[in-house]
């Protein structure tokens, strides 16, 4: 393994939080004429506000100006019309409030201005990209195959968390078949009270009894507890989605929840003792919980353990029985955005109910005879984007979606 180290503020050169254009730079119009750029540049306070600011110049008096701005990979552009004093010499300032987490560190944004004069005539400036930081660490860097770790204090443990995230990286490869398709960044914090203005506040009280150990906060950006024992199994778990997020992207629906957990799980590499142990009692009293059923979440944290215990052998079923070949096709199915009956049965020559009648039968179970009531999951409330799969625990770690949740404190 290939690793590179280096500062983010290297990495950035350029990209400095203050961005001035000089006294000469100038915007052209249609017809030539010409406004005077004194000043344009902006400001980030990690997890509390972005100021732009703009000072320019003309011969005739300017009554508007208008500032655009977009985040890396958003289609939608945010207008904002600032209001000035008109006149031949302006200043104009936008400052954003920012909530914690709201932005995730690392995300590129681009911005400009068009100012109009009395006339009607506009002009518009050319974009800026700078990089939105988390400026209160002094970020260094290692990278590996596709991923960029971010760390600030004890590197042996960055180096112990990037080998980790490789090892899963190649592991998905290697027995799922699917690739990294673009470069993923990993921030990883010393200590939750560190990490706590990355991630977005839940309720005051939920807060209080939860830490996030890991969790997804874009298609190519992570959060990391990596200062906790299980950061290791955390890093592999949100590997996965990020990698799978890549590789089914598509705008019509979201990849199976049971799927999705279930090769999350997988790339951690062996079962935990919990989930194997609640699988197994579930198979000696036959109270599997359907296929179909595990579309959904549970609320239920007594059902947390068997939940993660079933997606797993479900993955590990499918990619042992069928290999790696059919579970890239079925990847590559959800891509265009199939629902999931027929893209198994497109693939794999059967649908949920038949998955589910196969699957008990390589653990030794029958058809299912609902000799026990099967816990419905599917009409559990489905997690907003922000909270994911969020659930209360008890007295338990869980994975729950884009979250790594410890126990409650």
């Amino acid at each position: 393994m290939r690793s590179t180290r280096r500062t983010a503020r290297q990495a950035i050169a350029g990209l400095m939080i203050s961005v001035v254009l000089l006294l000469g730079l100038t915007l052209s119009t249609a017809a030539d004429t010409a406004i005077q750029v004194i000043s344009n540049e902006h400001e980030a306070q990690f997890a509390d506000h972005l100021t732009f600011r703009i000072v320019v110049e003309n011969d005739a008096p300017i009554v508007e100006t208008t500032l655009r701005y977009q985040r890396e990979s958003n289609v939608l552009t945010t207008k904002v019309e600032v209001p000035i004093t008109a006149g031949k010499h302006v200043k104009a300032e936008y400052v954003r409030p920012l909530k914690r987490g709201e932005i995730p560190p690392g995300t590129r944004l681009t911005y400009s201005w068009t100012i109009a004069d009395e006339s009607g005539k506009e002009y518009s400036t050319e974009p800026i990209t700078f990089v939105y930081e988390d400026d209160r660490f002094d970020w260094q860097i290692l990278s590996a195959d596709g991923i960029t770790l971010y760390w600030y204090e004890d590197e042996s443990n960055a180096r112990t968390l990037l080998t980790a995230g490789t090892e899963a990286q190649h592991r998905l490869q290697d027995e799922v078949g699917i690739t990294l398709e673009k470069s993923i960044k990993i921030f990883t914090y010393q200590t939750s009270s560190d990490m706590q203005p990355a991630v977005a506040a839940r309720s005051e009280g939920y807060d209080a009894r939860v830490v996030t150990l890991g969790m997804v906060i874009s298609d190519d950006t992570m959060l990391l507890l990596g200062s906790h024992r299980d950061a290791e199994l955390t890093i592999a778990h949100e590997l996965s989605h990020l990698v799978v997020g890549l590789a089914t992207k598509n705008p019509y629906a979201d990849l199976p929840r049971w799927l999705d957990e279930g090769l999350a799980m997988y790339a951690e590499g062996e079962l935990p003792a919990g989930n194997q142990s609640a699988l197994e009692r579930a198979i000696r009293e036959d109270r599997l919980i359907s296929v179909r059923s595990l579309s959904g979440y549970t609320g239920d944290p007594e059902l947390v353990d068997l939940y993660y215990g079933e997606v797993y052998s479900l993955a590990d079923y499918l990619i042992d029985t069928y290999g790696k070949e059919k579970m890239t096709g079925l990847l590559a199915v959800f891509r265009e955005g199939t629902r999931p009956e027929d893209a198994l049965r497109r693939i794999y020559g059967f649908g949920l109910d038949e998955l589910d009648s196969h699957w008990r039968a390589s653990l030794g179970l029958g058809p299912r005879g609902e000799p026990h009531p099967t816990p419905d999951l599917s009409a559990s409330p489905e997690p907003s984007p922000t909270t994911c799969c969020l659930v209360p625990l008890l007295s338990m770690i869980a994975i729950m979606g884009v979250f790594h949740v410890s126990r409650q404190l």
